[in-house]
């Protein structure tokens, strides 16, 4: 199904379609922006229908599992923040309390680093969704603009930011996510790899003549 079969479907999904929407497009994030949901949506109605999973709960949980950048932390992390701006969101938009609660779950698993483990489909699906934004040289593009376009990071200290953080070592959930990235998020590893190795050769290089070089 397209999406707006799922608005026909469930119309508490085109409620929280279109707040979510207005939202992002006031804040207008460098990175983690509107384009980026809509990115994470589509890929997940295609696993969670693969997989079987209750889409509406996939649909809301992906539109809200970083609308928690969106609001300032005080140095907490955003998926932090989502549980506890989603409720707003989903009661708006005329969710149920027992899904409200399902497509909390969601956002504070928001994968690789959320504060729970992914126990229901619905969760894992949203979390192998996130998972594969650092997948292939797609991937790697946009780390790049996320770290150096939103935390205004050099060359040497993408370099040097530790790469489980970008890739994390955790496996996905799910079998329709091993088939959509894992090949993907090796593909991106080997990358990372090469990077640091040939950023290291070149200072090196450079240092030989001019010994307080120091790449950025």
């Amino acid at each position: 199904m397209n999406l707006v079969e799922y608005f026909s479907k469930f119309p508490e999904l085109k409620s929280l379609y279109e707040h979510v929407k207005q939202e992002y497009q006031t804040k207008n994030p460098v990175h983690h922006n509107w384009t980026h949901a809509q990115r994470d949506l589509g890929k997940a109605i295609m696993l969670g229908e693969e997989e079987e999973a209750n889409m509406k709960i996939v649909i809301a949980g992906i539109l809200l599992h970083d609308i928690g950048r969106l609001y300032p932390r005080n140095g907490g992390e955003h998926y932090l923040k989502g549980a506890e701006v989603a409720p707003f969101y989903l009661r708006d938009a005329g969710f149920t309390e027992k899904e409200i609660e399902a497509v909390v779950h969601c956002v504070r698993t928001n994968g690789p680093r959320g504060v729970e483990e992914p126990e229901t489909l619905e969760a894992k699906i949203c979390y192998d969704v996130d998972f594969s934004c650092s997948a292939g040289h797609i991937g790697v593009a946009r780390a790049f603009h996320h770290f150096m376009g939103e935390a205004h990071m050099g060359v040497r200290e993408m370099v040097e930011f530790p790469k489980e953080r970008i890739v994390p070592p955790r496996q996905l959930c799910t079998d329709a996510g091993k088939r959509f990235a894992d090949e993907n998020l090796k593909k991106a590893g080997r990358f990372w790899e090469a990077l640091e190795k040939e950023f290291a050769e070149e200072e090196r290089m450079i240092r030989k003549i001019i010994a307080d070089y120091r790449g950025d």
